[in-house]
């Protein structure tokens, strides 16, 4: 077998065995808990945080700092964390990145007044499949996906996610 042809098998092989393992690698079936290190700025305590608490109603904003849609949704953000207190709705935004100083600029600046973690390695994104940013994820309390949104999102659709989710927890 000449190189071309042993390369064009091997590169067949290899692309077929790692499509084989798309369906496995990044789909979050694990369902242990995942805590996030959050970022301690404005009403962000710093420290380690679940991403889903045990029996909360969620709102998972998975943002970037450089994001040009997340800078506009951070305030539709801020709006539905005035409509729902914090004992009914749990909210935390989850940036992929590592620079921690960018981050905190980024919450000071648009205002973030919810957690903020940093999902360096991953785990977040992993478990609930997220390839776009921004993603919005909202959770009931027994963990059941009431909204997937990528893109920026509006406030009614938000508002109108958590309230069922609220809804679909107390049934």
């Amino acid at each position: 077998m000449d190189r071309r042809t042993f390369l064009a098998t091997g590169s067949v092989t290899l692309t077929g065995s790692l499509t084989g393992c798309s369906g496995v690698l990044g789909r979050g079936e694990s369902q242990e808990p995942v805590t996030l290190e959050s970022v301690a700025v404005g009403l962000s305590p710093g420290g380690e945080l679940l991403v889903h608490p045990d029996g909360a109603v969620a709102l998972l904003d998975f943002f970037a700092t450089w994001c040009a849609p997340c800078k506009p949704q951070m305030s539709t953000l801020r709006s539905i964390r005035e409509t729902f207190d914090a004992e009914s709705l749990y909210m935390l935004s989850i940036t992929q990145e590592t620079d921690t100083d960018a981050v905190k600029q980024f919450w000071q600046q648009y205002e973030g007044t919810w957690p903020v973690a940093l999902d360096d390695e991953l785990a977040a994104s992993r478990r609930y499949d997220v390839t776009s940013i921004p993603t919005l994820v909202v959770l009931s309390a027994d963990g059941t996906e009431q909204l997937r949104h990528v893109g920026l999102a509006s406030e009614r659709r938000l508002r109108d996610a958590a309230q069922e989710a609220l809804e679909h927890s107390e049934a």
